[in-house]
């Protein structure tokens, strides 16, 4: 049950903590990446490519004249193999488990761990959540969503008119193979109560 995860360290959260401090006017955000040093990525997806071996989503995040409404980092992908993955297996042919193996090689950081379970991909969220808790203090939420077949997680952070958010989900990229982990970033009203485990499953689906 493999795990391929970077999880986010100093310079990503200390980077993430001051894109949540910003008032998002147009073109705060894209000033704020090319002041990180985010490098544009051009692809279908990802608008920037980070210092850390991270990808900010979605592909429009940034754009000089654009109010943007959020954005997102995954951090680990998680994937439990079943039957036809054995098969896979069984006849030498390569399958879920080996393309999350490749996913993210050639970038930094990233560690794929073939023998992971839940657990551990619940430990690298956690991971996340207490890098975030020594630069924001502790989260004014943690929550989790029992509603599907396994239990997410999340933990929610107020900075000032805008939210972080470590949670996790479905991997939509993936057409909903993998789960992950990431980082939600974006404008939340101060009087506007944080969503319950289930809401916020929704809310970071991308």
């Amino acid at each position: 049950m493999p795990v391929n995860s970077c999880v986010p360290g100093p310079e990503l959260i200390g980077h993430i903590a001051d894109l949540a401090r910003l008032e998002w006017t147009p073109g705060a955000t894209a000033a704020a990446a090319k002041r990180f040093g985010w490098v544009p990525d051009g692809s279908r997806t990802s608008s920037y490519a980070t210092n850390t071996g991270h990808y900010v989503l979605p592909e429009w995040f940034g754009g000089p004249d654009d109010a943007d409404t959020e954005c997102m980092i995954p951090f680990c992908y998680y994937y439990e193999p079943d039957d036809f993955d054995a098969e896979l297996q069984a006849d030498g042919l390569s399958g879920n488990v080996d393309w999350l193996a490749g996913y993210h090689s050639g970038d930094p950081g990233w560690v794929f761990d073939r023998e992971a379970d839940r657990s551990g991909f619940d430990g690298r969220w956690r991971a996340a959540v207490d890098g975030f808790s020594e630069r924001l203090g502790e989260p004014e939420t943690v929550v989790r969503d029992e509603k599907g077949d396994h239990p997410w997680n999340y933990a929610a952070w107020r900075c000032g008119g805008n939210a972080v958010v470590v949670g996790q989900c479905v991997d939509n990229g993936s057409y909903m193979t993998f789960e992950q982990a990431l980082i939600w970033v974006g404008p939340h009203p101060v009087d506007e109560p944080f969503p319950t485990g289930e809401q916020f499953a929704l809310r970071l689906e991308c």
